[in-house]
């Protein structure tokens, strides 16, 4: 649980992981770059949703300006519903944050974050009916009063009948006139009932029973799907849905990384202590110690320098075997005044052996212990094994490689080559090869070609960083 813990504490407001976020840079999208329901993901949705609702507010507010006598009615009925939708993104998201900001256990902070998400839901369409009610009563329109008052005035108003007797009728005898006009009025009855029945049209209810339960739920389903799918995706009811997935990829990237970093850190702790094993074995302090015993009687100024290189190759290496290893902290000047301070011990100690050490750049980040290494494997697998005059050769360069800049770190020497030994197979070049890969993946690597006049070109390719 400790770990669970600092693992939202940690990753909370960082980006995800790029095998995690889907990596968008727009405005729209910027949000889904941070974990849901983190402050820097709500500040990013907030901008995201409320620039869109805006913008469409604007413009309906314009074309109701400019098109519209009435414009109370976009007040009482448009506005709320615009305030309702700021209040779905916003209410119930700030509620989520905090709940997740209290570093709760999943369960009791899974049920919180979906209380949250309704209770926001539930504010917001009241806000919103609230804002409705209030905005009809301050533009409610006295209209309706009027028009009903018109129309009971108009339905007491008496029509004239059709049959008012004439004066030639009325020398009829009153029994013929009363059976006739009985006639005429059932005649007229039954022709303005058929006619109303005609003309009146036909009920909600009436409509749906003739549909019937199939195709009324359809129309329903359709009717409602528009607004409960907003209202679904504005109040983020589908980020609970990526807030769980989204843990548990989180969760797995980062113990990935947690096995990385500790390979890495085993692969620099191989590494450093080859370099180490290197300076100290006898092999090399043996050789070294036996140069100078045997200058210091017939060569003693011979004798002076090998112990002077050593000095200096022992001040430059070890500071870097005692950093992390790390890009920050390995420069290319420093590596390339190693391997001058390594090889001017080994001409101490050799005096057959040549170098040189070339650069086209004053300096560039480039990982600690590297190049060195391969000027050891040079002179241990190729110059030493070698008899008569040897030359190692250490050049840095950058060159384009499409859109990215390449540094290039190249270790030559013309001693016995792959055939006199088993270079290319040691512990030494393979943690090299595991770091690079670790450091820059497919963007770095680590060659070793056989020259045709002899001998072997070790070759390091890194983006150049400045």
């Amino acid at each position: 649980m400790q770990t669970s813990t600092s693992l939202k504490s940690t990753m909370s407001e960082q980006a995800l992981p790029a095998e995690v976020s889907i990596q968008s840079d727009t405005w729209l999208n910027r949000y889904r770059n941070f974990p849901v329901f983190s402050r820097t993901w709500f500040r990013h949705r907030a901008i995201a949703f409320g620039g869109t609702l805006f913008v469409m507010f604007v413009v309906l507010f314009g074309i109701v300006f400019l098109t519209s006598e009435r414009f109370s009615v976009f007040v009482i009925w448009t506005v709320p519903f615009f305030v309702a939708a700021t209040g779905l993104f916003l209410i119930g998201q700030a509620m989520a944050v905090w709940v997740r900001l209290q570093n709760y256990p999943e369960r009791r902070e899974s049920l919180g974050i979906l209380f949250s998400l309704i209770l926001g839901a539930l504010l917001s369409f009241a806000i919103g009916y609230g804002s409705h009610l209030g905005f009809n009563y301050f533009f409610k329109s006295p209209d309706k009063t009027t028009e009903i008052s018109v129309q009971a005035q108009m339905k007491t108003v008496p029509k004239k009948s059709a049959s008012t007797p004439t004066p030639a009728s009325a020398s009829a005898t009153a029994p013929d006139l009363a059976h006739h006009e009985q006639a005429q009025a059932t005649t007229a009855a039954s022709s303005d009932k058929a006619d109303k029945l005609d003309r009146v049209p036909k009920t909600e209810k009436q409509k749906e029973q003739e549909r019937g339960p199939v195709v009324n739920a359809i129309i329903t389903v359709l009717k409602w799907f528009p607004l409960t799918f907003a209202c679904i995706y504005w109040g983020s009811f589908f980020d609970l849905l990526v807030f769980f997935r989204q843990r548990k990829r989180l969760a797995e990237a980062m113990r990935q990384q947690e096995l990385q970093r500790a390979q890495d850190a085993r692969r620099e702790a191989e590494l450093r202590l080859s370099v180490l094993v290197a300076q100290v074995e006898p092999h090399f302090l043996f050789n070294t110690l036996a140069g100078v015993r045997s200058a210091i009687l017939t060569e003693p100024l011979r004798a002076t320098a090998i112990v002077d290189h050593l000095v200096d190759y022992l001040r430059s290496t070890i500071p870097q075997m005692r950093g992390d290893g790390s890009t920050e902290q390995g420069r290319l000047a420093k590596q390339l005044e190693a391997a001058r301070a390594y090889l001017g011990l080994m001409q101490a100690r050799i005096p057959r052996l040549t170098y040189s050490v070339e650069s086209e750049l004053k300096d560039a980040a480039f990982p600690p212990l590297l190049m060195i290494s391969l000027v050891e494997n040079a002179i241990k697998h190729g110059i030493e094994p070698k008899i008569g005059p040897a030359h190692v050769t250490v050049n840095a360069r950058y060159f384009d490689e499409g859109d990215e800049e390449k540094l290039e770190v190249s270790v030559s020497d013309n001693g016995v080559g792959f055939g006199g030994t088993t270079s290319g197979s040691g512990i030494g070049l393979a943690n090299i090869r595991e770091r690079l890969e670790s450091m820059y993946g497919e963007r770095a690597s680590l060659t070793l070609k056989a020259r045709p006049e002899g001998g072997v070109v070790a070759t390091i390719i890194i983006p150049l960083i400045a």
